[in-house]
């Protein structure tokens, strides 16, 4: 880990601990939800380009198919347990187990911070790497 990861990393496990600290669906939980939301768009419009640049990936369309299988099958999963009578302890979805996790101050904390992580990582794959092919080709 490079050394400016590290206040960047206790930064976030702070704010991890004030958030799990919350109560869910509360008013301090909304707010504090609403922090790295609106951090997060404003890091993007500053630091993203203003248009796309040419990737060029090395593999082939099909290499998607697993991804999608993935997410049909939980789209599917989510709406039988949705649908399927009897009680979430027999057909738990996706948010009903989160939940049993959430009830947990350290589990919660390590929820937020790999939310945080997340969305940290998509910042920086997206952010100006250099000139785009519109601004590289420009007169």
């Amino acid at each position: 880990m490079r050394r400016t990861s590290w206040p960047l990393l206790v930064v976030g496990m702070g704010y991890a601990c004030a958030l799990a600290a919350t109560n869910a669906f509360s008013d301090a939980a909304d707010v504090v939800v609403a922090i790295p939301i609106a951090a997060f768009a404003v890091a993007v419009s500053v630091t993203w380009p203003a248009s796309t640049r040419e990737v060029r990936l090395p593999v082939d369309k099909g290499s998607y198919a697993p991804w999608m299988s993935l997410f049909v099958v939980t789209a599917l999963w989510e709406l039988f347990c949705y649908l399927a009578p009897g009680t979430r302890a027999e057909h738990p979805t996706f948010s009903s187990m989160t939940d049993a996790i959430d009830r947990y101050f350290p589990l919660k904390a390590l929820m937020v911070l790999a939310w945080l992580s997340l969305g940290w990582m998509i910042l920086r794959r997206g952010r100006k790497a250099g000139p785009t092919k519109r601004q590289a080709t420009a007169p």
